[in-house]
């Protein structure tokens, strides 16, 4: 069994870091001997996609699958062929942060056509599981209809991956480990401090319990 767990975040041991590391505990508390490839994406040099058409030519070498030869071309191989994938992503001004989104649109144009209708050309389902966390508040997120473009994003996936994406999210995140030396008196530290201590042991469990179910699940197909 194949798990791939990706951290799209530029920040190793922070809270995209930790969500898909809880995630992969998951995985290993159902099932010890799951193949577990972790990706830190900022450690990979890259671009989103080129519009190189390339992956649409009739006959050509490269139907069906991206050509760009760069960081995360074996990536997307193993993507492919994957049982499961974790994406865990900060959200930035609503939506996706932008390396992610890259890793995104590669993942996914590679592998659907413009035939009428369109088609995906992925041999075997892949179970996603997609990880957020944001600096804004839950009441904020509902009241302004802040995921909306993740949704979306979801939609898309599924399609393309022949799957139902799964979400965990992190909401009002610790940011910094010393807020006084920024300028951040928009928030007050000692309520986001609070809210770390009391409810992100929480988002820790719910990444826990999806990677758990993931494997169950795949398991049983």
């Amino acid at each position: 069994m194949k798990i791939i767990a990706i951290n799209g975040s530029p920040r190793k041991g922070w809270n995209c870091d930790k969500l898909l590391h809880s995630w992969v505990e998951g995985i290993k508390s159902v099932y010890q001997e799951a193949d577990i490839e972790i990706v830190n994406l900022y450690d990979l040099t890259f671009t989103g996609c080129r519009s190189c058409f390339a992956c649409k030519l009739k006959g050509g070498r490269f139907f069906g699958t991206c050509p760009i030869n760069d960081g995360i071309h074996d990536l997307l191989a193993d993507i492919r062929h994957a049982n499961a994938v974790a994406i865990a992503a900060p959200i930035y001004f609503g939506d996706i942060n932008a390396y992610t989104k890259c890793l995104l649109e590669r993942m996914i144009f590679s592998v659907m056509t413009y035939g009428n209708p369109p088609r995906n050309m992925i041999e075997n389902p892949v179970a996603f599981t997609m990880l957020y966390t944001m600096n804004a508040p839950e009441d904020y997120v509902v009241d302004h209809n802040y995921l909306s473009r993740c949704d979306e994003m979801e939609t898309t996936i599924g399609w393309a991956y022949k799957c139902n994406v799964e979400r965990v999210t992190a909401y009002n995140t610790y940011q910094f480990t010393d807020y006084s030396k920024y300028e951040s008196e928009y928030f007050d530290e000692a309520d986001k401090r609070h809210y770390r201590d009391t409810h992100f042991s929480l988002d820790l469990k719910a990444a826990f319990d999806n990677g758990a179910n993931c494997v169950r699940k795949l398991l049983k197909a």
